[in-house]
């Protein structure tokens, strides 16, 4: 029986996940979990990425140890970051995390040399100044010593990649998150990059999801005493991976929203689409398995929730999500709402104080309670998703009839119950390890165990066990929404 080995790194931990084929469905196994996040260095927020391979490698020595006969292991991350290789081979410096402020004033940079308007024609991409593009591009800005002695640029997945097994090169998936990706030509979009100065050296070649990287180095074979392995590339961004394992096997037209510390809600799409009302709403265009384009838009996610924990825990306050879901049940239903887009609950401090504000400044009672607080935070992630799917059907003139939701988000019971409500539309649970299950089936698709996409797809529908989550007191959230509607629009 063929076992395959994903790393499934996102911003907060990271896991290494055994995965089979039996009987049809899919038999995954945690075997290691560790911790991850930024580490402030100096006034900036870096990745620890030796760290990560240290993990990778124990997570690698824990599988072998199971006795399973590993037939390849891939690498998932999160988006846009990327850590840079001298030319002996070396990283240069530590990779910077795309919370990190020196992506301040990137918009007006960059727009000051190439219009936005042409930024968004060339590759799709929802304006973020945590992107690549910004990052790179205030590098040149500022002059950065890092970019002078730089020969190549790997994305985060590809530089554990290369850690593994000395693999140049940038997935296609992950490639496409830095808005420097032409979907078109299918290559990098070379013009903005000279027009902005950066140095084409740094850009490797593109590879996509379903080949081989190259085989484990011979030196971790020897570390570890485990046999030379397979390392694959896969959806190597986290969300390419969680859409794969979307089990939308129906005819029904489905949106997905995989969510986790981000919330990302979209459609899949056979092209790029950038026209001028896609680009107003700020919709982005990311690669995914079987050359399918990512059709999203990335919202703050449970970042609201997770940073408000960890501002009470920051005080002593222990307090557990289960409790936090508990108290928010309980109090008042639309006390309180918050455009989860300001950028104000983007950067990493005091969340409940920056939702307090936020509700002071717009007239509204202040959350006064730990639950009041989770509770903005749910409905206005709900309100935010009934938006998306709006703006969605408007762009593409089509009516969506299901929502599924994957990730660890759909542990949020309430959340979810509250989607289905403000969307008032059914929504389908499961799986909740998406991003795992993506990334380990793609790999046997890779090793010819699975055709294709639909044979995954419905490999993912037979394995997955989920809830479903009818619309109920839609009339209580149409109100809310023409109520939120308000805040956005000022």
């Amino acid at each position: 029986m063929k076992q395959y080995l994903a790393f499934d790194l996102g911003a907060s931990s990271g896991r290494a996940i055994l995965g089979s084929l039996q009987d049809g469905k899919l038999v995954m196994q945690e075997v290691h979990r560790f911790e991850n996040g930024g580490t402030d260095i100096n006034g900036h927020l870096h990745w620890n990425l030796l760290g990560l391979f240290g993990e990778l490698k124990t997570g690698l020595r824990k599988a072998v140890e199971t006795g399973a006969d590993i037939a390849g292991m891939a690498i998932d991350t999160w988006g846009v970051d990327y850590a840079m290789l001298n030319r002996a081979g070396s990283f240069a410096g530590f990779p910077y995390h795309y919370r990190d402020s020196r992506t301040d004033g990137g918009f007006e940079y960059v727009f000051g040399i190439v219009p936005r308007e042409e930024v968004y024609a060339r590759t799709g991409i929802q304006f973020m100044t945590l992107n690549t593009l910004y990052q790179l591009a205030v590098m040149v800005r500022d002059n950065d010593p890092i970019l002078d002695i730089a020969d190549q640029m790997l994305l985060m997945p590809n530089a554990l990649t290369y850690c593994l097994c000395g693999d140049v090169s940038a997935e296609y998936t992950h490639a496409s998150t830095t808005q420097l990706y032409d979907p078109f030509s299918k290559d990098w979009a070379w013009d903005l990059i000279d027009k902005l100065r950066i140095p084409r050296r740094i850009f490797p070649p593109i590879k996509q999801p379903g080949s081989v990287a190259g085989m484990l180095r011979k030196s971790l074979c020897e570390e570890l005493n485990c046999p030379e392995i397979p390392v694959f590339f896969v959806g190597s961004h986290d969300t390419a991976s969680a859409v794969a394992a979307v089990p939308a096997t129906h005819d029904k037209t489905w949106a997905y929203l995989s969510s986790g510390t981000w919330s990302l809600l979209g459609v899949e799409l056979d092209e790029a689409l950038v026209s001028d009302q896609a680009r107003e709403l700020n919709f982005t265009n990311e690669g995914g398995v079987g050359g399918k384009i990512r059709f999203l838009k990335n919202i703050m996610g449970l970042w609201l929730v997770q940073e408000s924990r960890n501002t009470w825990r920051r005080r002593g306050e222990e307090v557990s999500f289960d409790d936090l879901d508990a108290e928010a049940e309980a109090s008042e239903p639309f006390r309180s709402l918050i455009d989860v887009t300001d950028q104000r609950f983007a950067a990493p401090g005091d969340m409940p104080a920056r939702i307090a504000d936020y509700c002071r400044e717009t007239g509204q009672p202040v959350p006064e309670t730990q639950g009041q607080v989770i509770r903005c935070a749910q409905e206005s992630l709900a309100l935010c998703y009934r938006r998306t799917i709006d703006e969605l059907e408007q762009v593409m003139g089509k009516t969506i009839d299901v929502l599924h939701l994957v990730g660890g988000g759909i542990k949020n019971t309430p959340l979810n119950r509250f989607t289905a409500d403000a969307i008032a539309r059914p929504v389908l649970t499961g799986p909740i390890e998406a991003t795992a299950a993506g990334n380990l089936l793609c790999q046997a698709m890779a090793a010819g165990e699975i055709p294709d996409l639909q044979g995954l797809r419905e490999i993912v529908e037979r394995t997955s066990q989920g809830a479903t989550y009818e619309p109920q007191d839609t009339a209580g959230w149409e109100a809310a929404y023409h109520r939120y509607k308000g805040l956005i629009t000022g």
